[in-house]
């Protein structure tokens, strides 16, 4: 064997990946769909084949199948019979291909067919079984709420948390199939089905095309049909393995109802008061005790053998298989490492299951902050609900770099992806100046594809680019010593003062602390006074729930137990990031801001912590002297730009604008409650 063919069988066929489709419709344009599948699967250097699996869709499309064949390494599966339905062609499908990615695709081009290989990497990565979401959806109206009911009603009766059931591009390995059965109509919850049976599922977001088939209602067939498969996969998911808790609970019910129906006229009967003859409320009880049972448990038996037995029920037949070929990739892209797209660093989008990797790739990186981590990108979606793009930069399966990115979209700032929202540092982490480029030239791409004005990077440190900067900002940093005694000493001498006047004259105490909501009161309080929306309380609920401890509340207190100032810090690779604070005006004099934050910094070097990081400023602002005076030095932070639109401009919506003086001078003055109402509202559109 030569060495080309040993890396051909060595990392490519280990890649191979069959594209099974259904094809139920004779108008389907299959020169189309192949060469649509086909384009990916050979730019990137997979071993592929394409499975047309035809199900009574007449002769033409077989010839024409036969004549594609010629091109592309098309395989056709022709049924014998018609209308058996995408379960049975999926079935026959996959027990035809020949490798064991299997990518279930539909029979017209419903999503982006580039997007098709972040299923595959997906599955590659670990996963089992990979559903996808059409994100965003371009098809009517009517079509996108019906689908949105029916992927809604799925998750309050299953639990599950798939956005889109109905997407017909699925991944899976072919040992899913070989233990999941699913007839019918059931291919549509494969992914429920995988789920429950054990298997690694993951969602990706693929870009949805305009679809052609039907618009509007369907009919009322239809709709009865899909709750019946509702209530069929709620019973097989649910139940399957405990049936008698099913049953039971419905023979239970109809026992309590029916027995008090029934045990009245026989206590009649058996007195001599009263026969049964003309008493029909004791026929109905009967009626309802001894068959309802049973008229609901029969047909849920047979789902429960149908399910069981699925496989022992083959209910299609081959009527002939046309063979056809598996496309390899060239040998020189064998050599080159198995296939092209690992020979040269690509730019793709961050998997499921790959969070893990990111976050110790942030760790391991010098530059690596605390919001690089997905765990922010989680609080973040889940709060405002802004779209997360993570770039990586990846060569020969090693990671160059990373980016992560949200789409923001703001009567305020425009339309924009900003790296990173709600904090003060983002930006790229790279190994080398090849990945810098190729991760800006995709956030180009993407805000491009997206109409944004401009890619915004919070970069803490200046990268070798030529883009605009923003030098409004400064960040203070500082080493903390081993021995938390030497805290105090090193803070200049006033506000070393301060800090003794607060403990010794007005006995405040700090205290870490997991009272969330004391902390959010004097968190909003100071927001309003500056005359700047707060955030949302369940924000920091997020964030506390997300990282735990990682997420730390210190709180000082009066000596009567009053909370009067608070800060929450972030804690990552041995540095303290002390990053939301509050605390009342009106205290202000018995220097209690000077207090915590040098309670903090003990705290911390008590805790093994090596750096302090005060937060970012406006430069000559009041928080910025304050900084300055506790004994920190700025550093400038070097946010850049890289613009999009010929309008676009470096932002000034912040309060050094002097245009919104009134507006903020007006919100410092709004009663406490209307504040509070309209501050979480306010906040998605201030990321």
């Amino acid at each position: 064997m030569t060495a080309t063919e040993q890396v051909v069988q060595g990392s490519v066929l280990a890649e191979m990946v069959s594209v099974v489709v259904p094809v139920t419709s004779p108008e389907v344009d299959l020169e189309e769909v192949v060469a649509g599948y086909s384009r990916p699967l050979r730019q990137a250097g997979y071993a592929f084949e394409i499975v047309l699996v035809l199900d009574g869709v007449g002769p033409g499309l077989a010839e024409q199948s036969a004549r594609l064949a010629e091109d592309y390494p098309v395989k056709t599966v022709i049924l014998h019979g018609a209308g058996l339905g995408e379960s049975v062609a999926l079935t026959a499908g996959v027990d035809s291909a020949a490798a064991d990615l299997i990518i279930n695709a539909p029979q017209y081009l419903q999503t982006e067919p580039d997007d098709m290989l972040k299923v595959v990497k997906t599955l590659q990565s670990g996963a089992d079984f990979v559903a996808t979401w059409r994100y965003p959806r371009v098809d009517p109206w009517l079509n996108r709420l019906q689908s949105s009911v029916f992927n809604r009603v799925m998750g309050l009766l299953m639990g599950n948390e798939f956005h889109d059931l109905n997407s017909g591009m699925r991944g899976m390995r072919r040992t899913v199939l070989e233990e999941v059965n699913i007839y019918g109509d059931l291919y549509r919850f494969l992914p429920v089905l995988a789920k429950r049976q054990g298997f690694k599922v993951a969602e990706v977001k693929l870009r949805h095309r305009e679809e052609r088939g039907r618009t509007g209602f369907y009919g009322v067939g239809v709709y009865v049909r899909r709750l019946l498969d509702l209530l069929a996969i709620s019973f097989l998911t649910r139940f399957r393995e405990r049936p008698l808790r099913f049953f039971g609970m419905i023979g239970f019910a109809c026992i309590i109802l029916g027995l008090p129906m029934v045990a009245w006229p026989l206590w009649d009967k058996f007195t001599g008061a009263q026969g049964l003859q003309t008493r029909p409320i004791f026929v109905a009880g009967t009626i309802l005790v001894t068959f309802g049972v049973q008229l609901i448990g029969f047909g849920l038996v047979g789902e429960i053998i149908i399910f069981t037995q699925a496989r022992n029920m083959e209910e299609y037949q081959v009527e002939q298989v046309l063979s056809g070929r598996i496309e390899m990739p060239t040998q020189e892209q064998a050599i080159e490492e198995g296939t092209a797209s690992t020979a040269a660093l690509q730019v793709r989008e961050l998997l499921p299951g790959e969070d893990a990797r990111w976050d110790a790739f942030v760790r391991e990186h010098e530059r690596g902050t605390f919001f690089h981590l997905t765990g922010w990108r989680k609080c973040v979606e889940d709060t405002f609900r802004h779209e997360s793009i993570y770039l990586v930069a990846e060569r020969r399966g090693e990671w160059m770099g990373i980016l992560p990115l949200f789409r923001t979209k703001s009567p305020f700032l425009g339309n924009n992806l900003i790296s990173v929202p709600y904090a003060v540092y983002g930006g790229a982490l790279v190994r080398d100046d090849q990945a810098t480029r190729a991760l800006l030239d995709a956030a180009r791409a993407i805000g491009s594809h997206h109409k944004a004005q401009y890619v915004e990077l919070r970069e803490r440190h200046t990268l070798d680019l030529d883009l605009p900067v923003s030098d409004l900002y400064v960040t203070f940093r500082q080493d903390l010593p081993a021995d938390p005694a030497k805290v105090m000493p090193a803070i200049p001498k006033k506000a070393r003062a301060e800090v003794r006047r607060a403990r010794d004259q007005f006995g405040l105490t700090c205290e870490v602390s997991d009272d969330l909501v004391s902390f959010y009161r004097l968190f909003v309080a100071n927001k309003k006074r500056l005359g700047s929306p707060s955030l949302p309380f369940r924000w920091f609920k997020a964030l506390r729930q997300e990282f735990g401890k990682k997420a730390v509340l210190h709180l000082v207190r009066e000596p009567d137990g009053t909370p009067i100032a608070a800060v929450m810090s972030f804690l990552m690779n041995k540095v303290i990031y002390a990053y939301y604070s509050g605390s009342l005006f009106d205290r202000n004099k018995t220097g209690v801001n000077n207090m915590i934050y040098c309670a903090i910094m003990e705290w911390g070097a008590a805790n093994g912590y090596a750096v302090f990081d005060f937060g970012r400023s406006r430069r000559d602002s009041g928080p910025a002297s304050f900084k300055k005076n506790m004994g920190f030095i700025g550093e400038p932070l070097h946010y850049q730009y890289c613009m999009l639109s010929d309008s676009a401009k470096v932002p000034s919506f912040n309060p050094s604008n002097p245009k919104l003086d009134l507006p903020r001078r007006i919100w410092a003055h709004l009663p406490p409650m209307v504040a509070r109402g309209l501050s979480g509202p306010l906040s998605r559109y201030l990321p």
